[in-house]
């Protein structure tokens, strides 16, 4: 079989090509695939798709379709599961033109399980454990898709305020230094000291924290809390809890940001209020 016409034996999740997509080194690679093909990846996407037959969308269509809750008649879901189906299909055959393998989603856990695995007491968090979702969050604010994300994730905490229990968890995307992480130490320390407006000090945060990283000085004409806490950039205890959330997170199977964790479903990449919605839409108890 041609590697036009591949199809792999189980098609990869949506979250897996996401994740897969988020490495930069993997972005370099398909790009500079597309350019030799003398295409963006873009057109590339678009060519593929051309090629996906519905009979290549029937090989996985029995199994895929039981993603359907509601009537098979509903021919909008119907529609819209086909066209998922063939662009994991796209990626699979884009990956495999490209030699990358496609990265696989953390290990699945329950609500109950996934909890007792990490630590809350410390961890910025809003809501009730008993709330209709549970969102766990892993980002550092030196990425660029976590920055993007964050004003829909905003909008959403404050529309379902009392319906979903978020957690905020650090993993930094160079924890080699303690410069490299400064941000996310200022932010152990924001919501230390001021808790009620840490989504504002996270907003802070995300617009500065490239200005952060360059200088060992605390940042000019701020004042207040911010001002206090940007002075502890050194300090162990708030450079140990970063630390232990990075450690924790390797050992759940977490390797790139964002990722998230909404009741029982993992989730790699940018989120916008769409899908976002979208997202809790789908795991609604």
């Amino acid at each position: 079989m041609s590697e036009n016409q591949y199809l792999p034996e189980t098609l990869p999740s949506e979250e897996s090509i996401k994740e897969t997509l988020s490495s930069e080194i993997h972005l370099n690679q398909l790009n500079e695939k597309a350019n030799s093909l003398g295409i963006t990846l873009s057109e590339w996407k678009e060519t593929e798709k051309k090629l996906v037959s519905e009979m290549d969308i029937n090989h996985y269509w029995v199994s895929e379709k039981k993603q359907i809750r509601s009537s098979i008649q509903d021919t909008d879901a119907i529609d819209r599961l086909r066209e998922m189906i063939r662009i994991r299909i796209v990626w699979s055959r884009i990956f495999k033109k490209s030699n990358i393998s496609i990265k696989q989603k953390p290990y699945d856990q329950s609500r109950t399980s996934l909890l007792s695995k990490i630590e809350i007491k410390t961890s910025p968090q809003f809501g009730q454990p008993h709330s209709k979702w549970v969102v766990i969050e892993w980002s550092d604010y030196l990425c660029g898709f976590c920055k993007e994300t964050f004003p829909h994730t905003k909008k959403l905490l404050s529309k379902y305020k009392n319906q979903i229990y978020y957690i905020h968890k650090d993993f930094p995307l160079d924890g080699d230094t303690n410069q490299s992480i400064a941000p996310l130490v200022v932010s152990r320390c924001l919501w230390d000291r001021d808790p009620v407006h840490f989504t504002d000090h996270m907003q802070n945060l995300y617009a500065h924290a490239k200005t952060m990283i360059k200088s060992e000085d605390p940042m000019p004409n701020q004042s207040g809390v911010w001002s206090e806490c940007d002075s502890q950039r050194e300090t162990k205890k708030y450079l140990d809890l970063v630390k232990k959330d990075w450690e924790e997170a390797k050992k759940l199977g977490v390797t790139s940001i964002p990722t998230f964790w909404v009741n029982g479903k993992w989730i790699v990449g940018a989120l916008n209020q769409d899908t976002w919605e979208r997202l809790l839409k789908d795991t609604s108890p």
